[in-house]
């Protein structure tokens, strides 16, 4: 005998169909008809239990999906999170919080090209913390790296959120001030060294602070590497540690 295939449905559709039939030829024993409606209702009532289970795994299916979308949204939230936190880590200096030298000197990379598409002018200052090793040997590395925070917090009280600040290693840092001439900055410069001062007539420290500093514009049509711009700077805060701002200390420390 050839096996018949039926459709979702057929079963019940042949019912349906049958029951019609017998309704409109209107020649029909009641007993008959009521069995037939019986029939119809125990499939309806089967239909419906299967909708609802077929309904139920669907809402667990869908549950489930979102449960999977929910997870995966916490994962990318949080390795995006750690991507972040490595980017920190290695852009910033851990003691000062400030640029590191290799962030800084991407940045100044940045700043040099940007100067040169756009013709502004950029200064760039190179300072050196004075008496580092005397505080060092004197009063121990912990003290040491106290120096190094304040003299940092005392610049970033002064400069500009848009200037951007680096620790290049040690006692040195690196100021670049964007589409600003030297003239402004010398200003910016007396400012953060009257703070000092001021910090400094407090004696809340058995040392006083003080720092050397250099300052190179670099003009649009200046043909300077980064590297050239960090020695410049850097000669210039030689000169000015010689001639204005030695060390208020003994001076085998200087």
């Amino acid at each position: 005998m050839e096996n018949i295939v039926l459709n979702l449905f057929d079963v019940e559709k042949l019912l349906i169909k049958d029951a019609k039939e017998i309704i409109d030829s209107k020649k029909y024993d009641e007993g008959a008809l009521i069995d037939l409606l019986n029939i119809i209702i125990d499939q309806f009532h089967r239909l419906v239990r299967d909708s609802e289970k077929i309904i139920k795994n669907s809402d667990g299916q869908q549950d489930y999906l979102h449960k999977i979308q929910n997870d995966l949204k916490r994962e990318i939230e949080y390795r995006i999170r750690a991507e972040e936190k490595l980017k920190y880590i290695a852009a910033i200096d851990s003691l000062t919080g400030c640029y590191n030298r290799g962030m800084g000197i991407r940045l100044l990379e940045n700043e040099v090209d940007n100067i040169r598409r756009n013709t502004h002018c950029l200064s760039v200052c190179y300072i050196d913390i004075n008496g580092l090793k005397y505080v060092n040997d004197t009063f121990g590395h912990f003290e040491g790296d106290e120096l190094i925070v304040m003299t940092c917090q005392l610049i970033k009280e002064v400069i500009s959120e848009k200037d951007i600040l680096c620790r290049l290693g040690g006692d040195e840092f690196l100021i670049l001030f964007p589409n600003q001439k030297k003239e402004s900055i010398e200003k910016v410069m007396d400012i953060i060294i009257s703070n000092m001062e001021n910090e400094n007539k407090k004696k809340l420290k058995p040392y006083k602070f003080s720092f050397s500093y250099g300052i190179v514009q670099v003009n649009s049509d200046d043909n300077y590497s980064t590297d050239y711009i960090i020695q410049l700077a850097d000669a210039k805060m030689y000169e000015c540690k010689e001639a204005k701002y030695r060390i208020m200390m003994p001076k085998n420390h200087a």
